[in-house]
């Protein structure tokens, strides 16, 4: 049986969810259970001790102009800062961490349970809608592996700095999924990331507004996904919506915000930090974007490229023995990734899979209509199904060959995906047409494979079809090749075969575009050169033989016939004239014309000596 990637079964969600919940908990709560972290008054701290926003009753005043006010506040205290009894703020945020400490057992089990729900949330939203190389079994571990680093850089910059909580690069990940992924994706992975960094913080409200605001800014202004500029510039505006935010959200809840008094703490202002932050989230994903796009299950950029390099040793092996296939792959790459660059698929994927979707076809290179030649075809004598088994066997053997190659699996995804679950149509009619009677079903004639999982993986198989039937269609019209891409597509829809491929139909309307006029730039025709049109107005010669030398003619006339015989004429009668014209007809008559009379004219001479002899003027 082909072994294909693990996707993620309901058994495996749950298991995955429940162990991330308890990582998540444990992050969220090993701070609590040092005792030398804990703080003491006329000592120095050895964590930053934080209070989260909220609104506090406070005494304001002294004497009798003491009042009790109810204001919202947040609080910093930076580590290694000895903590000053006669300090409100410090009390404050002493009797805070007083009683979370140490963490009773009722309050780590709610948080495993709130971990526990956003993990399953996620973990079920990507197994039913989620794009499906998300649903691989490794993709998964991934994407939470992920949001748990995230979430202990998060905690690193809240225990062991005096920053503010917003500097956290959280909408990095959500950027990491769309980028690698889809949008959508991205988007409920932000909010379950948000939650998550503002649990650490003990849901700070503020925090978590501005986690999710930036997350879905980042997302929306993605743009160009290849500079490392974009990526930049994409987080700083995320950073500015952010900061918008937090000035609207400290207007509505404290009464009004201070923009230059915030501006002027530096490192402790809040919108700095809000800006900050997001320019530095587009920052980490840019910088360990590779790395990441590895822990996802893909392959990146630079690997890719080496693999396109025609020098490599599989691609040298295909070009060898099997010249036919070689040449047809790469005339599919270049369909292929036009087609996928057109509707925003990974294009470079595209062509690196075309490359090597068919190299189990060079262990029988010959049993495969492009490389046979001129050669009889080694199916002429076999079995329909033993003909058909050499033909799938490509699929397998592909997919063996690249996998002892060291060839990534995104690209060996494209060997047993690109004829799907399709039958070899031609062998089963054969098999039916032989067999009045048939023991083996159509499942015989099936290939091994799968089915397309992704938009690059399907392309290629659409590509496979239309590349070599673009050669059947004359003339090389765009409407001929738009008819024949229809077809093909309809042919794969119809038997079920990009089901899994979340093309939509808008993709395949720009892909039957696209490759149409692809075909049509490809098949263009050319102004023939002099020398060619002067070949074709000489008579055809072959170059085999001397040409011919000129025909002379002969160097004496053919004999006349003989003449009929005739009646005798009477003495009166003058003889009858030759019906050669009279004298006065020829203009010019010949000087070699013999003065005697010519012997007697047949009544109708024939053509050969009309022709072979000059006519010679008739007497009276």
């Amino acid at each position: 049986m082909l072994r294909t990637r693990v996707r993620a079964g309901t058994g495996a969600i749950l298991v995955l969810s429940l162990v991330f919940a308890i990582l998540f908990s444990a992050l969220g709560s090993f701070d609590l259970v040092v005792s030398s972290w804990a703080p003491r008054f006329a000592e120095p701290t050895s964590v930053a001790l934080r209070v989260p926003f909220g609104s506090r009753i406070v005494q304001m005043g002294d004497g009798e102009t003491s009042h009790i006010a109810y204001e919202p506040a947040r609080m910093i205290i930076p580590p290694y800062t000895v903590l000053d009894e006669s300090l409100a703020s410090h009390r404050e945020a002493f009797a805070y961490e007083s009683m979370r400490r140490p963490p009773r057992l009722l309050r780590i089990g709610a948080l495993f349970v709130i971990y526990a729900a956003l993990s399953l949330m996620l973990a079920a939203y990507i197994q039913r809608l989620g794009q499906n190389r998300l649903r691989l079994l490794r993709t998964q571990i991934g994407v939470f592996a992920l949001i748990l680093l995230m979430m202990g850089v998060t905690k690193a910059i809240l225990l062991f700095t005096g920053l503010p909580e917003f500097w956290s690069p959280v909408a990095a990940v959500p950027l990491w999924i769309a980028l690698a992924f889809d949008r959508r994706s991205a988007l409920l992975i932000n909010i379950v990331m948000a939650f998550l960094a503002a649990s650490l913080l003990r849901f700070d409200l503020m925090f978590l507004a501005i986690a999710l605001v930036r997350g879905m800014t980042v997302i929306l202004f993605l743009l160009n996904r290849r500079k490392p500029r974009s990526l930049l510039l994409t987080g700083v505006l995320a950073g500015l919506a952010s900061a918008l935010l937090y000035v609207a959200l400290a207007t509505v809840l404290e009464g009004g915000f201070d923009a230059v008094r915030d501006l002027g703490r530096l490192e402790g202002s809040y919108l700095l930090s809000c800006v900050g932050g997001g320019a530095l989230a587009g920052l980490v994903t840019s910088v360990l974007r590779d790395p990441v796009e590895r822990i996802l299950g893909h392959v990146p950029r630079d690997k890719l490229l080496d693999l396109t390099d025609i020098e490599h040793p599989l691609l040298k092996k295909l070009a060898g023995e099997a010249p036919g296939t070689w040449e047809h792959s790469r005339a599919m790459a270049n369909l292929a990734e036009g087609a996928a660059a057109a509707i925003g698929a990974d294009a470079l994927l595209t062509r690196v899979g075309a490359y090597f979707h068919d190299l189990g076809k060079t262990v029988q290179p010959s049993y495969f209509v492009e490389n046979q030649g001129k050669e009889p075809s080694p199916h002429d004598d076999l079995a329909p199904e033993v003909s058909a088994d050499a033909i799938m066997a490509h699929v397998v053997l592909g997919t063996k060959i690249l996998r002892e190659g060291g060839i990534p699996e995104p690209v060996v995804e494209f060997a047993y995906t690109h004829h799907g679950t399709q039958v070899v149509e031609y062998f089963w009619h054969k098999y039916q047409e032989q067999n009045e009677e048939p023991e083996l079903t159509k499942d015989h004639f099936r290939y091994p494979g799968m089915k397309p999982q992704t938009k690059e993986t399907a392309i290629l198989m659409l590509v496979d079809s239309i590349e070599a039937a673009s050669r059947t269609v004359s003339p090389p019209s765009k409407d001929g090749f738009e008819d024949m891409i229809r077809r093909v597509v309809f042919t794969k829809l119809k038997a079920g075969q990009l089901d899994h491929s979340n093309l939509s139909m808008e993709d395949l309307h720009i892909l039957t575009d696209r490759m149409s006029t692809a075909l049509v730039n490809m098949y263009h025709g050319r102004i023939k050169y002099p020398w060619q049109r002067q070949q074709e107005r000489k008579p055809a010669q072959s170059f085999t033989t001397p040409h011919p030398s000129e025909v002379k003619p002969l160097s004496e006339p053919p004999p006349e016939p003989p003449p009929e015989p005739r009646p005798k004429a009477s003495p009166e009668a003058p003889p009858e004239a030759s019906p050669e014209p009279p004298p006065e007809a020829s203009p010019d008559p010949p000087p070699e014309a013999s003065p005697e009379p010519p012997p007697e004219a047949s009544p109708e001479p024939s053509e050969e000596v009309t022709e072979a002899s000059p006519a010679a003027p008739a007497h009276a």
